[in-house]
């Protein structure tokens, strides 16, 4: 099953560029990023890469990207 920032990642112009990111976040490879922890959720962090926010779950066995979307949407799909 696709899940929906899949399908954004598919249609985006940046596709290769914020496939990068996803795998940098995955591999908990976050330090050339400035990861902002998101109010009012616990372990949930955002990074920005241009208008797009990609926000992720700290787990203890890595990270699971939550939502990829536009700055003006991505607060309304979580």
């Amino acid at each position: 099953m696709t899940k929906s920032w899949e399908k954004y990642i598919a249609k985006s112009q940046m596709r290769e560029q914020l496939r990068g990111v996803i795998g940098d976040i995955e591999n908990n490879n976050l330090d050339w990023y400035l990861v902002i922890p998101l109010t009012g959720y616990k372990d949930h962090y955002r990074i920005r890469k241009w208008k797009v926010r990609i926000v992720f779950k700290k787990l203890s066995d890595g990270n699971e990207i939550v939502a990829v979307d536009t700055r003006w949407q991505i607060y309304k799909v979580m």
